[in-house]
């Protein structure tokens, strides 16, 4: 059954950029995720350096942290889609961990048939889904976001055959399936939609993440309430938690909150 509710899909950037002549990477291992709005870097004044902190290693590291305490089976199992992804920290993060469990899953494979066959056995085919990343590219949200900047950074990092990347908005309908992904991000991407739009945004999250699946926002501070209405109160999810994220994400005065929910089991939207 396809991920996607529209015929034909969204075109996928990430394939697109591949197959064409654009340029490749400049420092392999070295993506590039610009600064976030420089209107808020400007705006922090003195406190400007916590901004820079956060927005060049905090984030990083708070999303290494969060994805690390995910189980295999979550990258595994199906596929991941990160919303309002821009130039892929969070998206890539995903992709890599899908690369690296692809790797050690046709090793296994390939020593099974080894063993099975003797010499010469053929090695399996690794199938993990990939992550998928939707954005509209605002570069008022992050500098130098396009496509083109998040497929250099797949490129850098070797992650391109597990990466799919579309321009859609998270405040209207995602073109995809219910139930389609088992984690769904997204990074200081919601609070830049009005709150109608924001609401939106985390009633399609809850839709598209499969019963059972993970759902890991991160925000700026004073945005939650909302989510945890729709989540608890709309949806009836009963593992919906928010936490402070600490000083590794201050945007300046801004402190940051992280949102994790399991989808119930027994919900199929």
């Amino acid at each position: 059954m396809s991920i996607y509710t529209t015929s034909p899909p969204p075109e996928d950037h990430i394939a697109t950029l591949a197959a064409s002549s654009s340029p490749q990477p400049p420092n392999p291992q070295q993506p590039s995720y610009g600064l976030d709005s420089l209107v808020g870097l400007v705006s922090s004044l003195v406190l400007s350096p916590l901004y820079l902190y956060a927005t060049l290693r905090g984030k990083s590291r708070v999303w290494d942290d969060l994805l690390d305490a995910l189980p295999d089976d979550i990258f595994r199992n199906g596929p991941a889609l990160d919303v309002g992804c821009g130039r892929g920290l969070v998206l890539l993060k995903a992709a890599q961990r899908k690369k690296k469990l692809a790797a050690a899953t046709a090793t296994t494979t390939t020593t099974t048939n080894s063993n099975s066959s003797g010499a010469g056995g053929e090695a399996g085919q690794a199938v993990v889904p990939p992550a998928y990343g939707i954005d509209i590219f605002s570069t008022a949200d992050q500098t130098g976001n396009a496509p083109l900047a998040t497929y250099l950074n797949a490129a850098s990092l070797s992650c391109v055959p597990h990466t799919v990347l579309h321009t859609a908005s998270f405040a209207e309908r995602f073109p995809f399936a219910d139930g389609a992904f088992s984690l769904v991000t997204s990074n200081l991407a919601l609070h830049n939609a009005s709150r109608e739009g924001r609401l939106v945004a985390v009633r399609e999250i809850a839709r598209v993440c499969r019963p059972g699946g993970t759902v890991l926002i991160v925000d700026l501070f004073g945005f939650f309430k909302d989510h945890r209405t729709v989540l608890e109160e709309e949806l009836e999810w009963t593992d919906v938690d928010v936490s402070m994220v600490g000083v590794k994400m201050l945007y300046g005065a801004l402190p940051c909150q992280v949102l994790r929910a399991t989808k119930p089991m027994a919900q199929s939207t």
